[in-house]
């Protein structure tokens, strides 16, 4: 509508070694500033230092994203420790980690109901591992209401050294970009989730209603 200022966006990454963003993030990033009409930062984890932030507005402050799947150590520590961080330069509001998003897990149902009806053991969510009373909550929520069944595998796994994964159905590793976890899988089992329609739109639609 005329007259309203996108908010600048800040999304919040693992990022691969070296602070390297997947295709599929850039590729996001672009559709995003090109469709809001505002500036889109992403900040990787594994890079050595945070990127120039756009400044928020008291009429359009600065939005964090935080584009993780599960409530591991980045959403309780280091989201918000880049959450102050923005703050001390402008207004800032925090979303909720994707990961926790309903349409997000929608999503997952809707797609595990689809490799469902492959096979009739699982499916299974291949999950990187989470300690503590809050991950099992969690895990055993997104078993509730996607149909799944959580499987840790650590996303430095499976190593050239190791067995191959066995798995007795079909599965979807819980991986929004290309990872060490989904270089090694099979296709068409490896394909990042950002990389599978379903998941992009969601994320996409998800971003772009945001004032």
């Amino acid at each position: 509508m005329p007259g309203i200022i996108a908010s600048p966006l800040l999304l919040v990454v693992h990022g691969r070694a070296g602070g390297v963003i997947p295709s599929e993030l850039q590729d996001l990033v672009r559709q995003l500033e090109g469709g809001r009409g505002a500036p889109v930062a992403l900040e990787a984890l594994t890079a050595g230092e945070p990127p120039a932030l756009p400044v928020g507005s008291s009429a359009a402050p600065l939005l964090l994203v935080p584009l993780f799947l599960l409530p591991g150590s980045h959403v309780r520590r280091d989201v918000p420790q880049i959450a102050a961080r923005c703050r001390r330069r402008g207004p800032l509001r925090r979303l909720p980690f994707l990961g926790s998003w309903p349409s997000w897990q929608g999503a997952l149902a809707a797609e595990l109901a689809s490799l469902k009806a492959e096979a009739e053991v699982g499916p299974w969510l291949l999950h990187h591992p989470l300690e503590g009373p809050l991950g099992a909550a969690f895990l055993a929520h997104l078993e509730a209401v996607t149909g799944g069944r959580c499987r840790a595998t650590p996303y430095s796994a499976p190593n050239p050294a190791d067995a191959p994964l066995s798995l007795p159905g079909p599965a979807l590793p819980l991986a929004l970009a290309a990872n060490r976890l989904t270089d090694a899988l099979p296709s068409p089992l490896g394909v990042p989730l950002l990389q599978r329609p379903r998941f992009r739109a969601v994320v996409l639609e998800a971003l772009m209603a945001l004032p």
